[in-house]
């Protein structure tokens, strides 16, 4: 008889850190856009500005272009202070499309 072994690769992942909690609300908010600078990220990036520009009243969209770009360079200290300095509530990051 044959003995076939099945491993189940889906493993777990510990949580150490969890999200910041979500806002109940992008009216009047400080929003930056990052990016990783990856799958056509500079054509999304700007319509997703424009959906919160036209949707969310007296919002502040800071544009990528405000921003290091790049997988690792927003992935840095110094980018995280950047964002601090300017008052951000809450940050659009890379692109998934």
């Amino acid at each position: 008889m044959v003995a076939l072994h099945v491993y189940d690769p889906s493993g777990a992942s510990e949580i150490t850190r969890l999200h910041a909690k979500r806002m109940a609300s992008l009216d009047n908010k400080n929003i930056a856009m990052l990016s990783d600078d990856m799958w056509q990220a500079h054509r999304i990036l700007p319509m997703i500005r424009a959906y919160l520009e036209d949707n969310f009243p007296g919002i502040e969209v800071i544009p990528e272009t405000s921003f290091p770009m790049g997988s690792t360079a927003i992935d840095r200290d110094e980018t995280a202070d950047i964002l601090v300095e300017r008052g951000v509530d809450a940050v659009v990051v890379g692109n998934a499309s």
